[in-house]
């Protein structure tokens, strides 16, 4: 009997995790040219100058699911794509899994802004600096400033300099009650 009320009274308790989607947030949905579904990007694999266009690539080499998102530098120009989405629960973190080669000196991000109409009322970023050849969960934390929110906007912007490349996948909104 003591044995079974020490026990029971080391429970811990668990919190409340809501889980908000993100539109094809976990890279899943491409077209046939393939260009990456719901998001607004600047690569244009259909397009023929002297340089890479295809700058947001769809990849098998994924964390999660069939598909990937790698961002690479063209020579010319970042690679992005930005995704502005409702919600109605102001989440606590923004979570995926990354991996990468970042050439010496470059930087690759991921930024959350949460919107109150127009404005933007909080917001959390993430920062890529040095290479990880393996998937790693990262966990963007959010800040709290206000509980009136009414849309999300990521945004996933690759280096600025030749050979750099960010994998990115299973991008999720987590509020933590």
């Amino acid at each position: 009997m003591l044995f079974l009320l020490t026990f029971s009274s080391c429970k811990k308790e668990t919190a409340n995790q809501q889980i908000i989607p993100i539109p094809n947030g976990d890279f899943e949905q491409w077209d046939n040219m393939p260009n990456l579904a719901i998001w607004k990007t600047n690569s244009c694999p259909a397009c023929l100058p002297s340089y890479e266009t295809y700058i947001i690539q769809k990849v098998t080499d994924a964390a999660h699911g069939h598909f990937a998102a790698k961002f690479i530098y063209n020579g010319v120009y970042s690679s992005y794509a930005k995704n502005k989405f409702s919600i109605s629960a102001h989440p606590n973190l923004l979570t995926g899994y990354v991996k990468s080669s970042i050439a010496s000196g470059d930087t690759a991000m991921i930024c959350i802004d949460l919107f109150s109409g127009s404005n933007i009322v909080d917001n959390g970023n993430f920062y890529e600096t040095s290479s990880n050849m393996n998937y790693r969960k990262i966990e963007i934390p959010i800040s709290q400033n206000t509980a009136n929110i009414d849309s999300a906007q990521i945004l996933v912007v690759g280096g600025k300099k030749q050979n750099t490349e960010l994998f990115v996948d299973n991008l999720i909104l987590i509020r933590n009650d």
